[in-house]
């Protein structure tokens, strides 16, 4: 179904109307939940699926590299949100889940699982951007930060609530196979709901072909937008990337040690996206994601000083990863407001350009820990992040409150 609606001047910026509702907020918000619980299993459950598919460990991780080529698919969802609706796109993205989920619970060879997480990482790439874009066009900008920082309570909250139980799932069938006929169940009611329960939202422009303002795309705010969005992800996975290395060799932590490590990212990501909610819009879009900008840099900088030293290190990791991911979650909340015409293609190349920083990250990390060690990644990142802070100055806030 095309969504439409009235006749609006394209050349004004736009206020979104405070309709949507807590159900609505709800809903939307589960849908992402299931996808991302679909989307980080795969890390811990590459060990159960090397021997259940008769695979290597190198093999089983091109189920992770699919993921990064999917990230990169997101402005498709972005075009396909502006030009058709959000609740489409959305509805796409779950239906996709459904029958990646079927094709990886029947596959038992490792090429049929390959072609249904394939289809798993095009079903986050379509939702993400859709999801994060109805949730715009519904909260006006002055109150969007509450919405989207819950809706992203849903990246800590898959790992909480929907990965460990799975994976104790898996401990005790010493099978895959019900994580994903559980997963593709869930994503038939979360479409059913989504597809049934929740309202189109009408479109900001009448058009009888739909179509994309390419020149907004082009603007000075937007580009900067995307660089800041690429430079925040290539310092995170810079610094990040080798942590565990690093903390290994400096503290001589052992495998236990390190999962509860992975548990205070957990639960840092929550009061992280959970802290946008609340504060974001009090602050201010542009001066929360500087101050997260600026607090993350530091935590970059000062953490490596700690080794030898596990309470002052579990302090300072702690506030990174919180400061870290309010910084994420705060600069697309700004992003959101950049060009409201085309708000779900702008929001889905800022995913695309974040995994693109992912992966140059990621290829930036080993190289300097071995030549050089941890500090150059952190001053590397923490340089990054000042190339960042000098693009926001460039973002312009498009629309009103």
């Amino acid at each position: 179904m095309i969504e439409t609606s009235s006749s609006v001047d394209s050349n004004v910026a736009l206020a979104s109307s405070d309709s949507l509702t807590k159900a609505q907020l709800a809903l939307v918000t589960v849908g992402r939940l299931v996808l991302v619980t679909a989307f980080r299993i795969i890390y811990p459950l590459q060990p159960f699926l090397a021997l259940q598919l008769d695979v290597d460990l190198r093999t089983v991780s091109a189920l992770v590299t699919i993921q990064a080529f999917a990230t990169m698919i997101s402005p498709l969802g972005g075009v396909l949100a502006d030009m058709r609706g959000e609740r489409t796109a959305m509805g796409l993205g779950l239906a996709l889940l459904c029958a990646g989920a079927l094709l990886c619970a029947q596959a038992t060879t490792f090429g049929f699982f390959l072609m249904g997480y394939g289809l798993i990482g095009l079903a986050v790439a379509l939702y993400q951007p859709s999801a994060q874009s109805y949730l715009s066009a519904r909260t006006s900008y002055a109150r969007r930060g509450r919405s989207l920082g819950i809706l992203e309570t849903s990246w800590a909250g898959a790992a909480l609530i929907g990965v460990a139980p799975l994976m104790q799932l898996v401990h005790e069938t010493r099978d895959t196979t019900p994580v994903f006929w559980i997963l593709s169940g869930i994503g038939v009611v979360a479409l059913a709901l989504i597809s049934f329960a929740l309202p189109a939202t009408p479109r900001r422009m009448y058009q009888a072909t739909p179509t994309i303002e390419w020149r907004a795309l082009r603007s000075t705010s937007v580009l900067a937008a995307l660089l800041l969005s690429c430079l925040l992800m290539c310092a995170y996975n810079t610094f990040v990337v080798m942590q565990s290395a690093w903390v290994k060799v400096g503290f001589q932590a052992d495998e236990g040690q390190l999962g509860q490590l992975f548990a205070m990212i957990g639960v840092a990501e929550l009061m992280g996206s959970g802290g946008v909610a609340l504060l974001v819009d009090r602050l201010g879009k542009r001066r929360a994601v500087f101050i997260s900008l600026l607090l993350t840099a530091s935590c970059m900088v000062v953490l490596p000083l700690s080794g030898g030293n596990w309470m002052p290190f579990l302090a300072l990791f702690f506030c990174f990863y919180l400061f870290q991911e309010f910084a994420i979650v705060a600069t697309m909340t700004l992003v959101s407001g950049v060009a409201p015409h085309v708000r779900a293609t702008v929001l889905a190349l800022a995913v695309a350009t974040a995994g693109l920083g992912n992966v140059i990250g990621s290829q930036m990390s080993a190289p300097l820990w071995a030549n050089l060690g941890y500090m150059s990644n952190a001053l590397v990142s923490a340089a990054l992040i000042s190339v960042a802070l000098l693009c926001l100055v460039f973002v312009r806030e498009g629309e009103l409150a």
